[in-house]
């Protein structure tokens, strides 16, 4: 297969200039930043969704430019792409992952793109290499070209010039940049009439809805969006934050904590895995929850009434739930339901487990499910990238945990001091705004990130439009597609989602 380089045109970005006034070197400009933008393409065909097709798959770069200066790069940006060039108007997928501080290729390599890393569906750790890597018979691609955005920090994509990487890591800083990008990339590809899709994973619910708000509002090139995609979503973090006097994600993670002993076995009962979750969330929200509103005002009968409930769905001890005054957070969650044989439970999924160095501790040690598949995913990507003809000196980032602790979460938000940052209002307005605007929303019951039951109260307690919101619920963890039949189900939906316009 041929390889090709192309040279991409440059772009002018919105904002973040450096003073006018301040006299800049030309050595600082130029800081790191390639002679001519890199890209790297190759063509392939496959067959998807039962289409055989011919399809490039690029890895490219576009260098940003500040807006007062157009001779200044800010951002090296780089991103991967596949197109099916028989069509200018087919729709475009713009996927991208959370942290903040990930990459895109646990989406890319995992679900959506043609090739994904097989893990084992079972929740047992991914071993060394080989990893197995196969084709994706039921990727989107085989109704729209997609397009994975790896943000400043992350991938190959770099802060140049006179610029530092902070000055894009923050909740507000985030989406304009990324937004300015997929603003050009319609421009450069002539893609202005494509049906356009937003996807993002955990943290991407919020980078997702912001996304939506500032392509819209746009002064000079307002883009409507058609479809917003949020995979295990943190769109409201009044719903995810364990602070002293927010009951919210306590209610919110219960049935996750139940689902989770149902699996590994600390439940006694008859009901099916799907009844003893709804059981679960109808106890949160009917008696669990409206029992923390009252505080120390409720009665010593009715607390051990809501602590023995508590246990019973939660596969904890009464008196665990007491210590805790029925506010048992995550971690120790994790540490405590499999004390007595020796195990912590996952994060990400609650379906593996394994020991700690010391079993006695309060919470484990890390998250032994990311443990158990970062390797798999890290070499996938390298591995792809090799087929496509990527020559990078240096290595995909996969993460980075300097862009998470940098990120600027700003204390007020929206005008409210001291308010948890929450994203699903811009959801609800680009419904008022856009009678073809549509949601999905998926998650996994054994998530203790982000759980479905917090997803589902953050999207009702915030005016949303749930006839235009499709919620999907799966027997797996924060990557669902982790797990085979989930991975299957999701895909259909997904393509569901997207051609049913």
């Amino acid at each position: 297969m041929k390889l090709l380089i192309i040279l991409i045109t440059t772009l002018t970005f919105t904002s973040l200039a450096i003073p006018a006034t301040e006299e800049i070197s030309q050595d600082c400009i130029n800081k790191n930043v390639p002679d001519s933008e890199r890209a790297f393409s190759n063509t392939f065909s496959g067959t998807f969704n039962g289409k055989r097709l011919e399809y490039t798959a690029s890895l490219k770069e576009k260098l940003l430019y500040e807006k007062d200066n157009p001779s200044a790069p800010m951002a090296s940006f780089f991103y991967t792409e596949y197109i099916v060039e028989s069509d200018k108007n087919r729709p475009v997928i713009f996927s991208f992952n959370g942290g903040p501080g990930s990459a895109s290729l646990w989406l890319h390599m995992g679900v959506l793109g043609p090739k994904v890393i097989k893990v084992p569906s079972d929740a047992s750790d991914d071993g060394s290499a080989p990893y197995k890597i196969v084709d994706n018979k039921l990727s989107p691609l085989s109704d729209a070209d997609i397009v994975f955005i790896d943000p400043i920090g992350t991938g190959y994509s770099r802060a140049v010039g006179c610029h530092e990487p902070e000055e894009f890591w923050g909740v507000s800083e985030d989406p304009k940049i990324i937004a300015e990008f997929i603003r050009r990339w319609i421009n450069d590809n002539k893609r202005w009439n494509s049906p356009r899709y937003i996807l993002g994973e955990s943290y991407g619910g919020i980078r997702g809805p912001l996304l939506v708000s500032e392509l819209r509002s746009g002064s000079i090139t307002p883009i409507e969006i058609n479809g917003l995609l949020m995979v295990a979503p943190a769109s409201d973090y009044q719903y995810l934050v364990f602070h002293p006097g927010n009951n919210s994600p306590h209610y919110g993670f219960l049935p996750s904590y139940a689902a989770t002993a149902y699996y590994h076995g600390k439940i006694k009962t008859d009901k099916s895995l799907q009844e003893f979750y709804e059981d679960s969330k109808k106890f949160s929200l009917e008696v669990y929850g409206p029992a923390l509103l009252k505080g120390t005002r409720i009665s010593e009968d009715e607390k051990n009434s809501i602590m023995k409930q508590y246990s019973e769905f939660t596969g904890l001890s009464q008196r665990f739930v007491e210590d805790f005054d029925m506010r048992v957070d995550p971690s120790s969650f994790r540490k405590e339901l499999l004390r007595d044989e020796g195990y912590s439970v996952g994060r990400l999924d609650s379906r593996y487990k394994n020991s700690d160095y010391m079993a006695g501790g309060q919470y484990p040690d890390t998250d032994v499910s990311s443990e158990g598949f970062m390797s798999a995913y890290v070499s996938a990507i390298h591995s792809w990238f090799s087929e496509i003809g990527v020559e990078m000196k240096m290595l995909y980032q996969s993460g980075d945990y300097d862009v998470y602790s940098s990120w600027k979460h700003p204390q007020e938000w929206k005008g409210n001091d001291f308010g948890y940052v929450n994203t699903v209002p811009d959801i609800a307005r680009a419904q008022r705004y856009n009678k073809d605007f549509k949601v999905y929303v998926s998650c996994g019951l054994y998530d203790l990130a982000t759980p479905c039951f917090t997803a589902e109260n953050f999207m009702y307690d915030n005016t949303v439009d749930m006839s235009r919101v499709f919620f999907s619920e799966f027997e797996a963890g924060h990557m669902m597609y982790n797990h085979q039949p989930s991975f299957d189900r999701f895909l259909k939906e997904i393509r569901s989602f997207i051609i049913t316009e």
